[in-house]
């Protein structure tokens, strides 16, 4: 089920064009809670200005109290900073709210294959700060064992995807075609379970933090 949570009703016209299954309207969060009650794990199309919301911060308490939900925060007005608040709510994605519908589409299956749909430097941006928090932890749903299993080259390529470096970087710095890089971290996305460059580089802190605090032992 994909809910379409907007009380302009041309948005929501627009974005039905871009649904290929069932999909249900809401006008305003009353609306919404009810479908959401009726359907614990949708996808959701939300307008940040949905009437009854209560802007960013009411996402965040939508996200939590339905974890089922993969929900997709839309702005009238991108930026960097709204963006940064919507991930860091829970929100699967973002984008404009009047995304053209064949890419809304792309959007739409990516988030449903369990992977985050962000701007490039969005995503880079938000990598940046969990490198640089003075606590990263990695999510528990990640097996942290399997990446010993890695190959020496996969482990080489995900540190330095974990510390915010590009793939153009990478390549020059391995003497390594960008295509090469690529394939390797398609490799280690699949080995570890996880979809992309965010929740390796929130592994990668992780495990970095707590080697860390086992070098320097309890105080």
């Amino acid at each position: 089920m994909i809910i379409l949570a907007s009380s302009d009703a041309a948005v929501r016209e627009r974005w039905s064009g871009a649904v290929a299954d069932g999909s249900a309207s809401a006008q305003h969060n009353v609306e919404l809670a009810a479908l959401l009650a009726l359907h614990p794990a949708p996808l959701l199309l939300l307008d940040l200005e949905l009437a009854g919301l209560g802007g960013m911060a009411a996402v965040a308490d939508l996200i939590g109290r339905h974890a089922g939900c993969r929900t997709v925060v839309m702005s009238r007005s991108p930026n960097e900073d709204e963006g940064i608040a919507a991930l860091r709510a829970g929100a699967r994605g973002y984008c404009n709210l009047y995304i053209d519908p064949r890419l809304l589409t792309k959007v739409i299956s990516t988030v449903q294959a369990g992977e985050v749909w962000a701007g490039r430097k969005l995503i880079d941006r938000l990598v940046q700060m969990i490198i640089s928090s003075p606590a990263p932890r990695s999510p528990s749903n990640i097996d942290t064992a399997a990446f010993d299993a890695l190959t020496p080259r996969e482990r080489e390529i995900a540190v330095l995807v974990g510390e915010g470096v590009s793939n153009k970087i990478i390549a020059r710095r391995l003497d390594i075609t960008e295509r090469t890089v690529k394939a390797h971290l398609g490799a280690v996305f699949s080995k570890l379970g996880i979809p992309g460059r965010l929740q390796l580089a929130l592994l990668v802190t992780g495990r970095a933090e707590r080697a860390s605090a086992a070098r320097t032992g309890p105080h």
